[in-house]
């Protein structure tokens, strides 16, 4: 049977944390094969420490036919790709491994994008934040709302978690940043450019919602924006030569 959906998560040391968010997953797993779809759970174990890897391989709720992979990537994007690399979904989504879904994302998810050009990349509707900060807010959607591509020279309009056709995320890998090493970060922020100057279309899935755990220090993002990291360099905003 073709496998409709691969959901990648990565974890790294998420600890007693991922037991919730596996559980949020599996769930939305479970509900999308009840109604036909069948999901493919990609676990990547990131450099991640003992305890984290002890609750993701004997979760109460694996139903045995998960895929586990141990990776030394130590870079969100590069960890993706391989992911990907191992992918055997029509489609692909990212997931990190502290956060939480909506029950019936997966599913939503696959059906609006089986009725969307198959270049569109998808985001979840809503975003609620909760952890270190709670707020919620409504992700961008270029069809419906005033957008620009210059708006990414200041911020990334997404979050991190993306739905996409496999063969996107083949054709347009995630760029490694290291920014302790390299200067660059925000390999999310990146992608979503690169994929903009290909000219695929971004939209969001009605009624589908992420709930983005925010830490209060060690994230990668919060890293990058202490080392005063940028994005690499992009062709949505074009190239430089010599003079």
């Amino acid at each position: 049977m073709n496998t409709d959906l691969t959901a990648i998560v990565t974890f790294h040391r998420e600890g007693l944390l991922a037991h919730a968010t596996l559980r949020s997953y599996l769930l939305a797993r479970n509900r999308a094969r009840e109604r036909g779809i069948d999901v493919q759970m990609l676990l990547l174990l990131d450099n991640a420490d003992h305890e984290t890897a002890e609750v993701v391989r004997n979760h109460p709720d694996l139903a045995g036919d998960e895929l586990i992979l141990d990776t030394s990537a130590g870079d969100c994007g590069l960890a993706r790709n391989i992911g990907v690399s191992h992918s055997s979904g029509t489609y692909v989504c990212t997931l990190d491994g502290d956060d939480l879904i909506s029950r019936d994302y997966f599913q939503r998810h696959v059906e609006y994008a089986r009725s969307v050009p198959d270049s569109t990349i998808l985001h979840a509707e809503l975003v609620v934040s909760f952890g270190g900060t709670e707020h919620y807010s409504h992700q961008l959607n270029p069809v419906t709302m005033p957008f620009s591509n210059d708006l990414l020279m200041v911020v990334n309009p997404w979050i991190s978690a993306i739905f996409a056709r496999r063969e996107v995320l083949q054709r347009i890998p995630y760029v490694a940043c290291f920014p302790r090493l390299t200067g660059y970060g925000f390999e999310d922020w990146h992608w979503a450019c690169q994929t903009l100057s290909a000219g695929l279309e971004h939209r969001v899935v009605p009624e589908t919602a992420y709930f983005y755990r925010v830490k209060s220090s060690g994230s990668m993002n919060q890293n990058s924006a202490a080392l005063r990291a940028v994005v690499p360099p992009t062709r949505l905003f074009g190239t430089w030569g010599k003079a």
